[in-house]
């Protein structure tokens, strides 16, 4: 932990703008009855030896096999040029012989931008459990909106292409075509959701079939649905600054309209990035529960009519199982594979021709936290063979909200945490919190008195750390009931007592208050080969005039051909600052890059700025970019004037985040970065930055 004086704070956004649009009228849906779910797969060819396993599809057992750039088609693009589409594929590595079901996943990016490899992380956890994934490009193009309807049926076509090919490969890769669901996130979400719409099975029983549709924030879909559309899954977070929530609420509508099966993930607090470490575990339970009961559907008496059912520790849940169509006579009893010290309480027995629900204790020391949960609907002739699935959502019993602040008295960066109960029941114990060190961490320990539900409290804390810290709370005996990762970082920038040369050599620079960009956990890139791939580490400084950004990165390939607005494609910077709402001055974020030509060339451009600035060009920044051996320097000096500043002083705080971009020849590869909230645009992951002067320090 620092005590440390103040320094210049820059808050950043991001570059990658996802458009939200549809078109007009669609055509049918794929097979299936929606009040029975989903598709009805074929019992022959379906996966064998594992089917019958409870955990099939559902545990991360499997290693993970990569096939990049397979060629599925070649088309002519908005340019008039033959253009290669590929896709990765993901495959189980398993013995058993018997083909597996197929997941044909579809970036987001806006209609113009993205690539297959956005997806490697999701991709990764299906395979993991039995699915072969296929992440497809298709053809994208420069202004998506001037033609949306063409740009949505070139998708389209392609993902139609895309399936085609997996269809006529399904013995290379063992693919049971049959039994297919298609998903995508954001442009993604919404081409899946229209695919499926437009979606005919094909003649004959070996031909391809849809099961299930996976929309994660997709804008608004603008045809019909209709009965018989496969079973959807919608996930989308409640601050979503790119495409409204309501949006989806509203296809949710549609699909209860047509009796379809459904279900819809709430992140809440979540922005537009499925891949936020404080949603991740939510995508990746619901989905894989919501695709296991999908395709055992034509097994299953009951669907749950809730995939995720939160809950707080002590209560009661009450599960409502919907019954399916083809099974109004059966009758018999439930049974459930709970974690221990869970139970089933009241009726467990089910009559014929109407659903049913079931309840579930949780004691009350459970920890926060996802739980999975398997219930079986045996009949009264037999045992079911495979359990119906989803999971519990422990609710947090405590929330926080880390203030930083400068102390003007003491000259003193301190920290201001709030507490507040949302338990139903009172809480007691400790609070610790750990800060990581050059030693390991180091705890701060805080009693907690009886706390009553809705109750806040206040602590004070005469400093603040780099890092953020892990916040636990536990119980009277000592359990941990729940571990809660702040994630932005604090910031101090120190005055330079003289104007720096902006010249792509940081020799005049003082460089012993680094901010570090070599953690993994600040690493959102597909195939990252470690430090040598890209790492680095950066310094914020000022004056009177400018703010200065530096930073020293060990790239080994070093790829920029754009210009202007595309720079972020390439390897490249990108910070944002966004003025503390004290400060009076405009408010907004200012989101702004650099990169380097392979000529030898600096440019620069501004994405996004409050009024009265304008999003291109930076009238007074300099930006001195240099590369040697397999380092690159970037260099900046920012006008305050270009920030709405016109008095910079010690103490004053601003919101920052910052990025590097990485391309290894082979398109955008992902970013490292400092705070968060510019790849994925939500202010709220900007860090704190603040001015400081220990040139006048006593």
């Amino acid at each position: 932990m620092r005590a440390k004086r103040v320094y210049l704070a820059v808050l950043g956004l991001a570059v990658v703008i996802i458009f939200a649009v549809v078109l007009g009228s669609l055509g049918r849906a794929g097979r299936g009855d929606g009040g029975e779910g989903a598709m009805k797969p074929q019992e022959s060819g379906t996966p064998g030896v594992a089917r019958h396993e409870e955990d099939w599809l559902l545990e991360p057992v499997y290693q993970v096999k990569m096939h990049r750039d397979l060629v599925y088609a070649t088309k002519e693009n908005q340019l008039g040029k033959q253009e290669s589409l590929a896709l990765d594929l993901y495959e189980p590595d398993q013995e058993e012989p018997e083909a597996r079901p197929l997941i044909l996943f579809i970036h987001g990016g806006g209609f113009n931008s993205g690539d297959k490899r956005d997806a490697e992380a999701i991709a990764k956890e299906w395979t993991s459990r039995g699915y072969v994934v296929a992440s497809a490009n298709y053809r994208l193009r420069t202004n998506p909106q001037a033609d949306m309807k063409g740009t949505i049926a070139d998708a389209i076509e392609d993902l139609g292409d895309a399936l085609s090919w997996l269809h006529q490969n399904r013995e290379t890769y063992r693919i049971d075509t049959r039994l297919t669901a298609v998903g995508g996130d954001s442009a993604g979400g919404q081409l899946a959701v229209t695919f499926a719409s437009r979606y005919e099975a094909a003649d004959g029983e070996d031909g391809p079939g849809l099961f299930a549709v996976i929309d994660i924030y997709g804008p608004l879909f603008r045809g019909e649905i209709q009965e018989g559309y496969p079973s959807t899954l919608i996930i989308h977070g409640t601050e979503d600054a790119m495409v409204p929530y309501q949006e989806s609420v509203v296809l949710f509508n549609m699909l209860e309209a047509a009796h379809v099966y459904r279900q819809f993930i709430t992140m809440e607090g979540g922005g537009h990035s499925y891949q936020d470490p404080r949603v991740w575990g939510q995508v990746a339970q619901s989905t894989v529960h919501f695709l296991r009961n999908a395709i055992s559907s034509p097994k299953q008496i009951f669907l749950p009519a809730q995939t995720e059912l939160a809950v707080s520790a002590g209560d009661e849940a009450k599960l409502t199982l919907w019954r399916q169509a083809a099974s109004t006579e059966a009758a018999g009893s439930m049974r459930a594979q709970l974690p221990e010290g869970w139970g089933l309480s009241g009726p467990t027995v089910y009559s014929a021709g109407a659903d049913t629900d079931v309840a579930i204790t949780i004691p009350e020391d459970t920890a926060s936290g996802l739980y999975p949960v398997l219930i079986w609907a045996d009949q009264d002739s037999g045992n079911a063979e495979l359990p119906l699935t989803l999971y519990m959502k422990v609710k947090e019993r405590l929330s926080y909200e880390r203030t930083v602040y400068y102390n003007t008295d003491e000259r003193q960066i301190h920290t201001r945490l709030a507490i507040e109960n949302k338990h139903p029941r009172l809480l007691q114990g400790k609070v610790v919190l750990r800060y990581p060190n050059a030693d390991g961490s180091q705890d701060e320990v805080f009693e907690l008195e009886t706390l009553q539900p809705g109750e806040q409290r206040e602590l004070t804390l005469p400093f603040y750390s780099d890092d953020p810290p892990t916040i636990f709370y536990e119980n009277l005996p000592g359990i941990t009931l729940q571990e809660t990762p702040l994630r932005t970082h604090v910031y101090a920038a120190e005055k330079s007592d003289k104007p720096l040369t902006i010249d792509g050599s940081l020799e005049d620079w003082k460089r012993d208050n680094p901010f570090p960009l070599n953690r993994e956990s600040q690493v959102l890139m597909q195939e990252y080969g470690g430090a040598s791939d890209l790492s680095g580490l950066g310094y914020v400084s000022w004056d009177e005039d400018y703010v200065y950004l530096a930073l020293e990165m060990k790239d080994d390939q070093h790829v920029q051909q754009e210009s202007g607005f595309g720079i972020y494609l390439g390897d490249s910077l990108q910070f944002s600052f966004r003025l503390d709402e004290k400060s009076g001055a405009p408010q907004g974020v200012h989101e702004l890059g650099a990169a380097l030509h392979e000529g030898g060339s600096p440019s620069t451009f501004r994405w996004l700025a409050p009024p009265p600035f304008k999003p291109g060009d930076i009238p007074g920044m300099k930006a001195g970019i240099s590369r040697s051996g397999e380092q690159t320097v970037y260099e900046i000096a920012l006008p305050w004037s270009e920030l709405g500043v016109k008095e910079p002083s010690e103490g004053l705080q601003l919101k920052f985040s910052l990025l590097v971009n990485d391309n290894d020849g082979q398109g955008r590869k992902g970013w490292i970065e400092y705070n968060s909230g510019i790849g994925y645009k939500d202010e709220r992951a900007f860090g704190d930055l603040f001015l400081v002067n220990k040139n006048k320090r006593n």
